[in-house]
């Protein structure tokens, strides 16, 4: 009996033996890694070191955007909490405290914001909207720590500070800082926060480029005692950040400040829906400035519209209308289907494929040369001469000088415009692309074009940044030649024509005496629905001086109401940036 006894406590010791065994194994085997994790995850703080964001230069150098410091605000609600006042909920604390923060926040979101858009802007309902927004996340429950506002600056911090509100702090950050002001927005693009809540580029140069210029965050790993406080003699490990490239662009400044202020003013005084510059280097395809509005407060993207953030030069497409006869007469010329002397035999409207094809005056010139066909923007005199290149040899002309296609332009957002496939031209496209209807372009391709015809025939790829410079190395970036277009003397040919087409067209008296500039107007009528409205697109292209183009330019307004014409609109308000272009440059006028 006492041996079955001794048997029993043997089998239970050898059950227990085996159990606590079996149980060592599973912690110290089994659950090793989530152990060891949960250990260091007390002992260790991981602290992450931000990357500072690439600066992006003009071409001299001179910075365009560059970062500053700045603070995320942030409430920590057990402290918080501790303010509440005998009697006194904890919803009317945060209504009280957050009308006092949203009142300074409100200042802030002012900045930068001028003229008419701050006579739009309702102070009351975004004050509103930043304590509502300051309640909801004191509100959030079950959470300890909060983040109220973000890329708060130094003096709103001192501001806020200075209400000694218990529980509010602020963590270090970084924001964009512009030392030009608001210029050059729709073509730097902004950094905002994505899904994730990190800082991204988007539109424009931001956006392009953002991979380079944001950089790589470093990060810290370090032994901390019970209460998270780092042990100073522990050990730690970590990797260091690495900063994000700076950007130098073809872009002058002064030319860019230039284009701003003209364009603005311009779309306010014509009374136009909106309007789009871009100057190009012909020689390079170097993007000197680039302008587009309306436009957004870079100082706060998030407090403009959405449809603010496109650059119109880029994204825009458009009928061009007759500026683009430009590129009909290169191509006739080009392939030989007329020369100078060719004479266009019309007298009235054509009549093709059933349509009949007028011009926007309906006024005719029997026998028109080439270079009267210009100068009167002469509709059938286009149609005439496309028909004599032909469908196939036409649209491929269009195709190499760039259209139906993306530039490659190193900006987040462009379109490539509309060229329809060879199977669905006829006769009547054929006649109405030779003046710029039934096509659709953008600004940057159509000046892109124009340079081409300035830089004896060879297409430039558009560029806007030369040289990315990061911590590691340097990228140097060089001009680009697409193709060649046209045969330099062809190209020299059409440089006089457009001379003429400015000196002798419709224009002529505002012309600056001395500025040999080429160029084209065009007025183009907006489709809707399937039909022209009397709405239209007013622009002109040019370059000069035409004996060694400095520079091209292209002035597209939007639906302007002072005038529909192109020359009553874009072509002033091109000649008034030429005149300050001209002495800047030092280039001589001809007397």
């Amino acid at each position: 009996m006492i041996r079955k006894r001794f048997l029993w406590i043997e089998l239970f010791l050898f059950v227990f033996a085996a159990a606590v065994i079996g149980r060592l194994f599973y912690w110290q085997v089994i659950k090793y890694e989530s152990f060891v994790v949960a250990a260091k995850s007390q002992t260790e703080d991981t602290v992450f070191i931000s990357a500072e964001r690439g600066k992006i230069l003009s071409s001299d150098g001179s910075i365009l955007v560059s970062n500053q410091k700045a603070y995320l605000l942030y409430a920590v609600i057990p402290e918080f909490k501790k303010l509440k006042k005998d009697n006194q909920t904890y919803e009317d604390l945060s209504k009280e405290n957050a009308q006092k923060i949203a009142a300074i926040l409100l200042e802030e979101k002012l900045v930068g914001v001028q003229g008419e858009d701050l006579e739009k802007i309702n102070r009351d309902t975004l004050r509103e909207s930043l304590k509502e927004t300051i309640i909801f996340q004191l509100k959030q429950p079950n959470l300890v720590w909060v983040p109220l506002a973000k890329k708060v600056s130094e003096e709103t911090k001192q501001k806020i500070e200075g209400l000694k509100i218990k529980g509010i702090g602020f963590q270090d950050d970084t924001k964009r800082f512009y030392p030009e002001g608001g210029i050059g927005a729709n073509l730097f693009g902004f950094v905002a926060k994505d899904e994730a809540g990190n800082d991204k580029g988007y539109a424009g140069l931001e956006g392009y480029y953002d991979d380079k210029l944001k950089g790589k965050s470093g990060r810290l790993i370090q032994e901390v005692d019970s209460l998270g406080r780092p042990i100073l003699i522990g050990s730690s490990v970590g990797s260091n950040a690495s900063n994000g490239a700076n950007l130098l662009t073809t872009i002058d400044r002064t030319v860019q400040y230039t284009v701003e202020r003209k364009l603005q003013e311009g779309v306010k005084r014509y009374g136009a829906k909106a309007g789009a510059i871009i100057v190009m280097d012909p020689a390079t395809g170097g993007v000197l400035a680039s302008s587009s509005y309306p436009t957004f407060n870079l100082l706060d993207s998030t407090s403009s519209k959405p449809e603010t953030y496109r650059n119109l030069g880029i994204s825009e497409v458009y009928e061009p209308g007759s500026i683009f006869k430009s590129i009909t007469s290169s191509v006739g010329l080009d392939s030989k289907a007329i020369d100078t002397r060719t004479a266009c035999p019309c007298t009235g409207p054509l009549n093709i494929a059933g349509y009949e094809v007028q011009t926007s005056n309906n006024k005719y010139y029997p026998n028109s040369t080439i270079a009267e066909i210009l100068q009167h923007s002469d509709n059938i005199g286009a149609a005439f001469v496309a028909q004599r290149v032909g469908i196939n040899k036409f649209l491929k002309y269009v195709q190499d000088f760039g259209f139906g296609e993306i530039t490659g332009v190193d900006l987040q957002g462009e379109e490539a415009g509309i060229i329809k496939e060879r199977k669905n031209w006829g006769e009547i496209d054929l006649a109405t692309a030779a003046f710029g209807q039934g096509l659709s372009v953008t600004a940057l391709q159509m000046v892109s074009a124009l340079s081409s015809i300035a830089n004896d025939g060879a297409l430039m790829k558009p560029y806007v940044v030369k040289k990315i410079e990061s911590q590691s190395k340097t990228i140097n970036i060089s001009p680009t030649k697409v193709r060649q277009v046209i045969q330099p003397p062809t190209a020299e040919v059409v440089k006089q024509l457009l001379l003429g087409a400015v000196e002798n067209g419709e224009a002529k008296r505002i012309i600056p005496h001395g500025y040999r500039v080429a160029g084209k107007t065009g007025t183009a009528q907006v489709p809707i629905a399937g039909h022209y409205s009397t709405k239209t697109t007013a622009s002109f292209v040019g370059f000069g001086p035409v004996e060694s183009p400095r520079f091209a330019m292209i002035v597209v307004l939007f639906e302007p109401s002072a005038s529909i014409w192109a020359s009553e609109t874009s072509e002033p308000l091109f000649f008034e940036i030429t005149k300050e272009l001209y002495p800047y440059w030092g280039i001589p006028v001809h007397q």
